[in-house]
């Protein structure tokens, strides 16, 4: 089974006869400060990642909050996988411990708690989920099921609930035969019916909001919808030569899959889109002149404000929207919600290892 696997880096680790060491290799004494100019509040839990740059490739690695800068590029592991494990809350804990024990896992984030799925190696396909943000309880799957088995093998874009029931998007195949296949796992968790997907073109690659792996720090709880939005792709061979080279491109625009009738849909066509964001009932995606551009998931209804004049680096986390744009001493971080701007703060360098590294910086927000 091939996957992509995106793992963000820890720290170094050298692995030397039986044993795993790990090495704190910090240099930099670059420090930053986050500057809040107004509403104080939004920034509470944020944490702001900063990226240092030459020549495309990532140097350095800091992040900032309001109570201080860190550099997080190779770092030690054990120290920081201790660190991780503080910030989680009584109810992250669980499922912390059920994802990071699997060889691949998904989850989501309910009302309820989280629910997910993942597997053990290519014995068993395990379902987990949580009640009223406490304990696990976990349902297996036997891989010797043919049907199992080919679910596990799968690539796997991502899940959502709906009417109760866990769903589990995936990929069957490769190339000109790839196939969108749905597995939908009953509620008493003893039986799972799988079916393929009706599109006009492509196949998808992402369900939003779907944590992969361990991470459990994603906000976000999702409520129940009839569109649950995908990001779509299809596939195209190029020939050079007597070669012929297969390409995936991501298709412009929006699109969901609509529970009621079981189809892929394009809700926004030819428009392109910085980034997107599901709030409540609502997705809400900021295009290319700075509008937003809001759906409702339950009617499939639409309407657009106008938000930014100009866009630069500009993302959501939790259905806010944060636009970073350089400046003489800095960078500053807009917040908008609700098509307002709420809030306004800036990365300053706080020394001259840090001013040097100014220009040449890229800031996120989560």
């Amino acid at each position: 089974m091939k996957r992509m696997w995106n793992v963000a880096a820890l720290g170094a680790v050298i692995v030397i006869g039986l044993g795993t060491f790990a090495v704190d290799a910090t240099e930099t004494k670059a420090e930053w400060a986050l500057d809040i100019n107004s509403n104080p509040s939004v920034w509470t839990d944020a944490v702001v990642e900063i990226s240092y740059s030459i020549e495309d490739s990532v140097e350095e690695r800091f992040e900032v909050t309001t109570d201080e800068s860190r550099i997080t590029s190779n770092l030690n592991y054990i120290a920081e996988a201790l660190r991780y494990h503080e910030r989680l809350n009584e109810g992250e804990r669980p499922v912390h411990r059920q994802m990071s024990g699997m060889t691949y896992a998904q989850s989501i984030q309910t009302e309820e708690g989280y629910i997910g799925v993942g597997q053990d190696g290519m014995k068993e396909l395990i379902v987990f989920e949580q009640v009223e943000g406490k304990e696990l309880s976990t349902y297996t799957f036997d891989a010797e099921e043919r049907q199992i088995y080919e679910i596990m093998t799968g690539w796997w874009a991502g899940i959502f609930i709906k009417d109760g029931q866990l769903n589990l998007i995936y990929r069957d195949g490769y190339g000109e035969v790839t196939k969108t296949m749905l597995a939908t796992f009953n509620q008493t968790m003893n039986d799972v019916t799988v079916k393929e997907l009706s599109m006009d073109k492509g196949f998808i690659t992402g369900v939003m909001h779907t944590n992969r792996f361990y991470a459990t720090d994603v906000d976000t709880r999702l409520t129940e919808t009839r569109y649950v939005p995908v990001s779509v792709s299809s596939h195209e061979v190029i020939r050079e030569g007597e070669e012929d080279i297969h390409v995936e491109d991501a298709m412009p625009g929006l699109f969901a899959y609509d529970t009621k009738t079981g189809k892929v849909v394009q809700l926004v066509e030819g428009q392109g889109f910085w980034d997107h964001t599901v709030s409540g009932h609502n997705l809400i995606a900021l295009n290319e002149d700075g509008e937003e551009v809001v759906i409702d998931l339950n009617t499939g209804k639409q309407t657009t404000r106008i938000v930014l004049d100009s866009v630069d680096h500009a993302s959501y986390v939790n259905g806010r929207l944060y636009q970073t744009r350089q400046a003489k001493d800095g960078v500053v971080i807009d917040v908008y919600e609700d098509g307002r701007q709420i809030s306004s703060a800036a990365i300053t360098p706080e020394n001259e290892e840090a001013r040097d590294m100014l220009k040449q910086i890229d800031v996120y927000v989560r």
